[in-house]
């Protein structure tokens, strides 16, 4: 008769080469797992020390930590800007270059003003000039699944 072990020709036998192989395999991604997992650990414990740092400083400068809210606020130009304006730079008939030589003509007083206050009146102020109007509020509220469901509901 054959000589030898026939258990070694199962798949689930675990001395066949294939499936020590699948096992170190497996070891080797949990090792990752938890190299991965303790590196995310580092990572916020550090942001959290940044953030209480922060906290601690702004309490003792007495400024705000909110860095977004410029996000929310119109920005506020010197220059008044038509709706027409808008509506020709976005529909293409008139390019962002010629609107700023417009403005460098009417006069170089720009060239007095903080580096901040002359890149808020470029093209981030021209595009975003109406973000707080009335028909963007309008257009919020109606697209809002919260209100729409209340809507349905009274």
């Amino acid at each position: 008769m054959g000589s030898g072990d026939l258990n070694m020709k199962k798949s689930w036998h675990p001395q066949t080469l294939a499936n020590q192989r699948r096992v170190a395999e497996e070891k080797r991604k949990a090792d990752e797992e938890t190299k991965r997992a303790a590196k995310i650990q580092k990572e916020l414990r550090e942001e959290r020390q940044r953030e209480e740092m922060d906290q601690l400083n702004a309490s003792v400068t007495h400024k705000s930590i909110n860095k977004l809210e410029w996000m929310y606020n119109a920005p506020s130009t010197g220059i008044p800007q038509t709706s027409e304006d808008m509506e020709e730079y976005l529909l293409g008939k008139r390019d962002a270059l010629s609107l700023l030589k417009e403005k460098d003509s009417r006069g170089s007083e720009g060239l007095t003003r903080k580096p901040e206050e002359r890149w808020k009146e470029g093209l981030f102020a021209f595009s975003n000039r109406d973000a707080n109007s009335e028909r963007d509020a309008i257009a919020k509220t109606m697209e809002d699944p919260l209100a729409d469901i209340k809507r349905k509901q009274s």
